[in-house]
């Protein structure tokens, strides 16, 4: 018996652009029939049949060909991505990568896996068939990943930036994947570092007097230091202060939380506005409080101050200046401010994140502890 096709004139609309398809059925069962659509050389509309769902073809590969067709049609030639590919039949993971950032919103985690990508994924992978990557191939990887300098720092990467790196390689195998570049799923080899360097160091009060001393002949470094100290804002997240985010009436400070997306308020501390009023005088209300980072600046003070013979790569103890928001938390726990409050005051979206100050806090069981009778 022949195949029954029964074709519907419907076009619907993929993600892709200039790619449809038509609903159909084929023996009774539901289908799809992708079409390409695109401009001539005469930039006439031209309409071609590309295959059915039932015999394999897929959204992804119909884009692949209208973008090669687009290309030779405008260079001639193919392009050398796609030469290259069909010269040695390999799915180049630049090609998973370009049509994935493509799809992408931009932002800064756009920017970051766009690095990560172009530093580390591409060198590795660059030559290797994207859709037959083998289980040893992910170990060497990682293996290498663990003895990466970071570009910034000169120092290996943290265990938690080589996660970082993986996840996105996992994110870049599903979605070749889902889309039918890749037959098997191989993101299940990718095993993460098991990390435990939650921050645990908090500076005493006595050190926070420590550092104040030392830093109050520098106008920008103080500043920074009492408003993390007194917010719990990350660096970020200061650096990108305005002076309209001020509101010296009601004691508020508007903060924007780039890594939640969001902005969130700050009290002022008599000291803490007494110390903007004076930095915003000259300024215009859409002007920055800061108009350069001095991370290095405030990394060696703190260095000389508290990391003297900590090993650069103790992340518990080592004294950052994420250590701040850290110190405002534990302080704020130490109090017995509600969990609930310090969870407002951090804009934490997860109550997990609060809730490792809560042995802080006064009420946490040592007064009960201290009462056994043994």
């Amino acid at each position: 018996m022949g195949i029954l096709e029964k074709t519907y004139s419907k076009r619907i609309n993929t993600k892709f652009s200039g790619i449809f398809y038509r609903e159909t059925t084929t023996n009774d069962k539901i289908d799809k029939t992708f079409y390409i659509r695109y401009k001539d050389e005469n930039n006439k509309d031209k309409e071609i049949k590309v295959g059915k769902y039932s015999e394999g073809y897929r959204e992804a590969y119909c884009n692949q060909l209208r973008n090669e067709i687009i290309t030779k049609q405008r260079t001639g030639e193919e392009p050398p991505s796609i030469a290259q590919k069909k010269k040695k039949n390999i799915l180049s993971i630049q090609t998973i990568a370009d049509e994935y950032f493509n799809l992408r919103e931009n932002g800064k985690s756009k920017i970051t896996d766009k690095s990560h990508f172009n530093n580390h994924l591409l060198p590795f992978f660059k030559n290797l068939d994207f859709e037959s990557i083998t289980k040893d191939e992910i170990q060497k990887f990682t293996t290498l990943l663990r003895n990466t300098k970071s570009i910034s720092k000169k120092e290996l990467l943290a265990d938690k930036s080589i996660n970082n790196i993986l996840n996105f390689l996992k994110a870049l195998i599903k979605y070749a994947f889902k889309n039918d570049y890749i037959k098997n799923d191989f993101s299940k080899y990718i095993k993460l570092l098991d990390i435990d360097n939650a921050r645990e160091r908090f500076l005493t009060q006595n050190e926070i007097k420590i550092l104040f001393e030392n830093s109050k002949n520098d106008e920008t470094l103080f500043l920074l230091f009492n408003l993390a100290l007194k917010t719990g804002g990350r660096l970020e997240t200061l650096l990108n202060i305005q002076k309209k985010d001020i509101d010296f009436t009601h004691n508020l400070l508007t903060l924007k939380d780039f890594k939640n997306n969001s902005t969130y308020k700050a009290f002022l501390t008599v000291d803490l506005k007494a110390l903007l009023e004076k930095r915003v005088v000259d300024l215009k209300m859409n002007d920055k409080l800061f108009i350069s980072n001095p991370q290095r600046r405030l990394r060696k003070v703190l260095d000389e101050l508290f990391n003297d013979g900590i090993d650069f790569t103790d992340r518990k103890n080592k004294v950052v200046f994420h250590s701040l928001r850290h110190t405002f938390a534990s302080h704020l726990a130490i109090i017995g401010t509600p969990i609930f409050t310090i969870q407002k005051l951090m804009n934490h979206k997860d109550i997990k994140m609060t809730l490792r100050y809560a042995k802080l806090a006064p009420d946490s069981g040592k007064v009960f502890v201290e009462q056994l009778p043994f």
